[in-house]
């Protein structure tokens, strides 16, 4: 498939020009998760603040505090700044993200909205957003085949169900397509994240391009692997790998190179701020 027609929206995390002057600000409101992630380390609180990568946080804001931070920011920044959902758990697994995006949608009607989210609950959530104004999406897709993202994800957590292994993983993949569809059929544009992870699926990160892309997705994000949790003994990828994904991926959809890979609470433009571990691109 030919590289994706559809203009990249003026968004610092999905656009490398906009990454220099577009800023956003992540909403920490969504504590919990549903699935269980090989390189995830969550934290909430001050001792983290040294730590930047996804997943950290300094505290839980209440939906209405959520609500302020978004009217004093796009004051601050102006109205084409990015309010985001990134955690520190899933989004859609929290019902404090809906709350607070009806309390922005009522407030601050003009908002650009965004979300992240693994995609395990967003067939289910993709109308209620669209409902609620989020313009844009960013799903973590780690694999297209259950037997690499079952070396990932070792369960997923859906309702009262519980799945692990095999299961848990094709029942992930199963949502986030549905979701991903449903989402571009809604009208919300889709950025695909992808976490490389030396020896599990590097060299997979091309069949995901070409999956997503014939899906309608408009931008692919491959992210190094921060080594974390069960996954702090492997090596982050180097420049080289990065260089030839990026490379391998440009034929089927636009890539973004830039990804600083935020804490859920970031806030200001990311093309601005240091990252130790985005020395990929």
């Amino acid at each position: 498939m030919k590289l994706s027609a559809a203009p990249v929206p003026d968004h610092p995390c999905m656009s490398d020009r906009a990454h220099h002057r577009i800023a956003r600000i992540h909403l920490p409101v969504a504590a919990r998760c549903n699935i269980r992630c090989a390189y995830c380390e969550r934290g909430i609180g001050r001792e983290l603040n040294q730590k930047d990568r996804p997943g950290i946080c300094e505290k839980i804001l209440s939906p209405k505090e959520a609500a302020n931070e978004a009217r004093d920011f796009l004051c601050e920044q102006g109205e084409q700044a990015i309010v985001g959902i990134a955690g520190p758990g899933d989004p859609l697994a929290n019902p404090e993200t809906f709350t607070t995006l009806s309390l922005i949608n009522r407030e601050l009607p003009h908002a650009r909205l965004c979300l992240c989210t693994n995609g395990l609950n967003l067939p289910g959530a993709v109308e209620k957003l669209k409902k609620m104004r989020v313009a844009f999406l960013s799903v973590t897709v780690n694999g297209v085949d259950p037997n690499v993202t079952a070396q990932i994800h070792s369960g997923v957590r859906s309702g009262e169900r519980r799945l692990d292994g095999i299961q848990g993983a094709g029942l992930l993949l199963e949502c986030q397509l549905e979701g991903i569809r449903k989402a571009l059929d809604a009208g919300i544009y889709v950025k695909v994240n992808t976490v490389v992870i030396p020896g599990i699926n590097d060299r997979h990160i091309t069949e995901i391009a070409k999956f997503v892309s014939n899906l309608g997705v408009g931008v692919i994000n491959p992210m190094p692997l921060i080594p974390a949790a069960r996954l702090g003994h492997c090596q982050t990828p180097d420049a080289a790998m990065m260089a030839a994904i990026y490379k391998a991926c440009h034929p089927y959809l636009h890539v973004f190179r830039s990804c600083k890979q935020c804490r859920a609470d970031a806030r200001g433009i990311p093309g601005k701020e240091s990252c130790k571990w985005q020395k990929t691109a």
